[in-house]
C-alpha cells in the first residue's frame, strides 16, 4: 500500500528509526528514506512520526518513508493513519502515546536511574575471566568512582544458546557474583537468542521445533558478527518458556541479577520465515523485547513498537569520534528515543561502544572522553565501559569522576521523571521544540532539557573555548550562579571543567 501525506508550511518531523535520529527534524528540504524493512540499522525503532505541526503517522506495520520536495510517501504492508489537531510536537506525541503505544506504569530497576552502569565489553573484550572481572570493579572503587550494575559481556558463557559459563574462565560463578554484590554491584550477564550450530543444545532444540525456519522449511542459519547460528523461534511459547528458564536458573543458582538482551535485529529474521506464529521479520523484534520486559534490569539495543513498555533502551554503538557517528549522534538519537515511547533509554557507553575504535595502542582521544562523560551526565542513565584511570591523566579522570557525581545527584530526579514517565509517556531527556512550542527551537539538537526545569547544553566541540546557548523565554540561572533574561542565543567562554546548564526559576 502506498500513499502521499503533503508536508505543511515551516513543518518538521522526528520518528522511525533512533539510529537516525541525527537526520531529524524531516522538513520540506529533506530528502531521506526511512526503511526499517531491509536496512541494517541496529536500534529501536516505531512505525511513529510525530509533527511541530500537532499531527502524527502511524500504521500497525511496518512501512517505509520517502521525504523529499515537501512529501511524504509511505509504503508498507498496512495503511499509515494521518491523526492531525494536536497542537504542537507535545500533543502529538501524547497523542499517539494515548492511542497507540499507552505507557504500563511499570518501569525498569530503580538503580537504572539511581547508580553508574559498567559495562565490561571495551575494557575486556571476550576475555571475561574472574581475574579480569574483579580486577575491573576493584578499579572502579578504587579510583573513586561509585558502585552500580556490572553488565558482563559477551565471552561468559560456553557458546551461544548455552546459558552456563565457561568454567575454565569463571571456574566459580556463583562466588564471583557473590563477590561483587559484596562489593556493591548488581550483575547482568549477556544474552542473545541466537544458537551454536555445533553446540549441545542445536538438535535437542531442532528436534523440539523451537528454533526459526526459513521459507523452504530449512533451519534459518543467519550472519552474526562472530559467524553463523541458528535463532530461537520466540514465538512458539515452549521456546520462550524454555529461554526464560534457563535465564531464571542462572538467577537461581548463580545469584544474576539481571540481563543484557543483545541482538534480535531485523536482519537475523526474513519476512517469508516460518516461525510458530507468522509474522513480518520486524515484528520478530517485539517477540525478543517481550521476553526482556519480564526481568526489571533488562536492556534492549534492538526493538521494535516497543514504546510504553518496562525496557532500558540503550543507543546503538557508536564511533570514538567527534563527528563520525560519535558524540555529535548521542543528543538527537537520546531525544528520538523519547519521541519514539522509549522513555527508559541509556545512551551508549561514555567514550563510545564501538569495541574496533580500541585496539590496543590507539590513542585516546582525552577530550572527547570527558566532554562524552559531561553530556551523558544529564541523561536519564549513564554507562561506562573503558577504565578512565587506565587511558586519561590523573587530571582528566578526576573531570570523568565530576561528570559522574554530578550524574549521581540529579539520580532522584532521574527515577522521578521515569515515575513520571510510566504513568503519562513523557520523555526523561525532552527535545527543546516538545518543553518550548513556539519558539522556532525544532533545529536545535545540541541542547536538551531534563524534565521541565534543567537546560542541559554540553560542549560538543573540538577544542571549543565558548558555548553558544539558546534560552527559551523566561528567567534562567547558569551552573555559576549567573541569571540570565531567556528569549535569546547567548554565548559563554567554557574550559575543559565546564558542564554548561541552566536551571529554569
Amino acid at each position: 500500500m502506498t500513499q502521499t501525506f503533503p508536508m505543511l508550511p515551516g513543518e518538521c518531523w522526528w520518528g522511525g528509526c533512533v539510529n537516525q535520529g541525527h537526520l531529524m527534524p524531516l522538513n520540506e528540504k529533506s530528502r531521506v528514506l526511512m526503511d526499517p524493512f531491509h536496512g541494517r540499522e541496529n536500534d529501536q525503532f516505531a512505525p511513529l512520526y510525530v509533527s511541530s505541526k500537532g499531527r502524527y503517522l502511524w500504521s500497525e506495520r511496518p512501512y517505509t518513508l520517502r521525504a523529499e520536495n515537501g512529501v511524504m510517501t509511505c509504503e508498507g504492508a498496512g495503511e499509515a493513519v494521518l491523526s492531525e489537531g494536536h497542537d504542537n510536537l507535545k500533543g502529538a506525541y501524547l497523542a499517539a502515546c494515548a492511542a497507540h503505544f499507552p505507557f504500563t506504569g511499570t518501569l525498569p530497576d530503580q538503580r537504572f536511574f539511581t547508580q553508574p552502569q559498567y559495562n565490561t565489553w571495551i575494557e575486556l573484550g571476550t576475555d571475561q575471566t574472574t581475574d579480569n572481572i574483579l580486577r575491573y570493579a576493584r578499579g572502579i572503587l578504587e579510583h573513586g568512582l561509585p558502585a552500580g550494575i556490572l553488565m558482563i559481556d559477551e565471552g561468559w558463557q560456553q557458546d551461544y544458546g548455552v546459558f552456563e559459563f565457561n568454567k575454565t574462565k569463571i571456574p566459580d560463578p556463583a562466588r564471583l557474583i557473590y563477590d561483587l554484590h559484596q562489593m556493591g554491584f548488581a550483575v547482568m550477564l549477556w544474552v542473545t537468542p541466537n544458537v551454536a550450530c555445533a553446540g549441545p543444545h542445536y538438535y535437542p532444540l531442532r528436534d523440539k521445533g523451537y528454533l526459526l525456519r526459513d521459507k523452504d522449511g530449512k533451519i534459518a542459519i543467519r550472519e552474526w558478527w562472530t559467524g553463523f547460528t541458528a535463532v530461537l523461534d520466540l514465538t512458539h511459547p515452549e521456546a520462550s518458556r524454555w529461554y526464560h528458564g534457563e535465564l531464571r536458573r542462572l538467577m537461581e543458582c548463580y545469584g544474576v541479577d539481571g540481563f543484557k538482551f543483545d541482538a534480535g535485529d531485523v536482519y537475523f529474521y526474513q519476512d517469508d520465515d516460518q516461525s510458530h506464529v507468522p509474522m513480518l521479520a520486524r515484528e520478530q523484534t517485539a517477540a525478543f523485547n517481550e521476553i526482556g520486559a519480564q526481568y526489571s534490569l533488562n536492556e534492549f539495543r534492538a526493538a521494535w513498537k516497543f514504546g510504553g513498555q518496562p525496557i532500558a533502551a540503550r543507543l546503538h554503538d557508536k564511533y570514538h569520534s567527534w563527528d563520525h557517528f560519535g558524540l555529535n549522534t548521542l543528543i538527537p538519537h537520546t531525544l528520538l528515543q523519547g519521541l519514539l515511547g522509549y522513555a527508559y533509554c541509556c545512551p551508549d557507553m561514555v567514550g563510545g561502544g564501538m569495541i574496533g575504535c580500541f585496539d590496543k595502542g590507539q590513542k585516546m582521544d582525552e577530550e572527547l572522553f570527558v566532554r562524552w562523560a559531561q553530556a551523558n551526565a544529564f541523561m536519564g542513565m549513564m554507562q561506562m565501559s573503558v577504565s578512565p584511570w587506565r587511558v586519561l591523566t590523573e587530571e582528566n579522570a578526576a573531570l570523568v569522576v565530576e561528570a559522574m557525581k554530578l550524574h549521581a545527584s540529579l539520580g532522584e530526579k532521574c527515577y522521578a521523571l521515569a515515575q513520571h514517565a510510566a504513568k503519562t509517556g513523557e520523555p526523561i531527556t525532552r527535545h527543546m521544540a516538545y518543553a518550548f512550542p513556539g519558539e522556532g527551537l525544532e533545529g536545535v539538537d545540541t541542547q536538551f532539557m531534563l524534565g521541565d526545569d534543567l537546560l542541559a547544553a554540553p560542549v560538543l566541540e573540538q577544542g571549543a573555548k565558548e558555548k553558544n546557548v539558546f534560552l527559551p523565554r523566561g528567567r534562567w540561572q547558569d551552573w555559576k550562579g549567573q541569571v540570565w533574561e531567556g528569549g535569546r542565543a547567548v554565548t559563554l567562554p567554557v574550559t575543559l571543567a565546564d558542564i554548561p546548564h541552566f536551571t529554569r526559576l
